[in-house]
């Protein structure tokens, strides 16, 4: 029901619309359609800063996909200090490859959607895996 809620509203506006120009002479009809263009124009250029503004915002994603690691893995981003990742367990061997055969499923949230975050999918590690984002202090992991 609510689907069909707003194209039934802008529908309506837009014969309103319409209906109201039609009965206007040409000249008004015409200042009319100036006028709301205009507006139009107005509210489509402000929509389009906001877009990129949030899209910038979003950007710097980390992801490592279909990869096979022989150490572990760190990623870090956003963190306003000092970082110190510390040895993590020696890797004991290479992981295999991800089967390239088997489907793998899709990640909840696919590597550069634009939501900013960390993603490690379809990757196999021998080491430790640390993701770490957006911290405002020090960052100590493994003394």
């Amino acid at each position: 029901m609510r689907r069909w809620r707003m194209p039934f509203a802008g529908g309506l506006l837009v014969a309103g619309l319409g209906a109201f120009l039609a009965v206007q002479s040409l000249d008004k009809a015409d200042k009319w359609a100036s006028v709301l263009g205009l507006f139009v124009g107005l509210a489509g250029l402000v929509l389009t800063a906001v877009g990129a503004i949030g899209a910038r915002r979003r950007a710097g994603g980390q992801s490592v996909t279909d990869a096979a690691i022989g150490g572990g893995v760190a990623q870090v981003r956003g963190v306003r200090g000092s970082v110190r990742i510390g040895p993590g367990a020696p890797p004991s061997a290479v992981p295999p490859p991800p089967a390239a055969s088997s489907p793998s499923p899709a990640p909840a949230s696919p590597p550069g959607d634009g939501d900013g975050g960390q993603s490690l999918t379809r990757s196999s590690t021998a080491g430790p895996v640390r993701q770490v984002d957006d911290v405002s202090g020090d960052v100590e992991v493994d003394r």
